[in-house]
């Protein structure tokens, strides 16, 4: 991006120490506004901008970001909430999850979705996202449970919703307790 104005300086310039100077000058400042401007275009693009342009983002759609949000957290909010509709499939969200990198598999039985997934691949902030995902998109009759798989031992956790029931989450927990030595 560097602009050197002195390719478009005539010759009987050339030899003229003010002009160059000015030209540099110029040419320092020319760069700063061209960098500024790509800057000011890419953050109009959610999967393209700085911490100063998803900020303008998560404003218009009335998202607090978490304080340890790293920027592709806080872009992948943004484009869960900004995503069109489209007809709700196992397939769409299993493109979803793939698109937002979230590293978790989704099976349908009847009314029951299952999304498990390995705890050493699968951060917080990526539960939240499935959570969030599939309040909105699975239909009201429809009730999930994320499963997250810590090596040898068992955790999950039961969150079903629905239409007339609602029922409080639930944890279970089995382990090895030989892995646990003071």
């Amino acid at each position: 991006m560097v602009n050197n104005l002195m390719d478009y300086l005539p010759e009987y310039y050339s030899d003229v120490y003010e002009m160059q100077a000015i030209m540099h000058a110029q040419g320092e400042v020319l760069d700063k506004a061209e960098s500024e401007q790509f800057r000011l275009l890419l953050n109009q693009f959610v999967t393209q901008t700085d911490a100063k342009g998803i900020s303008v983002f998560e404003d218009q759609v009335g998202i607090k970001p978490a304080p340890n949000d790293d920027l592709e957290t806080r872009q992948n909010k943004v484009l869960m909430r900004l995503l069109p509709p489209r007809p709700i499939t196992i397939g769409y969200l299993r493109d979803l999850f793939a698109t937002l990198k979230i590293p978790a598999t989704i099976t349908v039985i009847q009314r029951d979705t299952i999304v498990e997934a390995n705890s050493a691949e699968i951060d917080s902030s990526q539960i939240e996202n499935i959570k969030y995902l599939l309040n909105i998109y699975l239909p009201a009759n429809m009730i999930y449970e994320i499963r997250v798989a810590l090596n040898k031992a068992k955790i999950s956790s039961d969150i079903k919703i629905g239409i007339v029931m609602w029922s409080k989450a639930t944890t279970t927990a089995q382990a090895n307790v030989s892995q646990f030595v003071n």
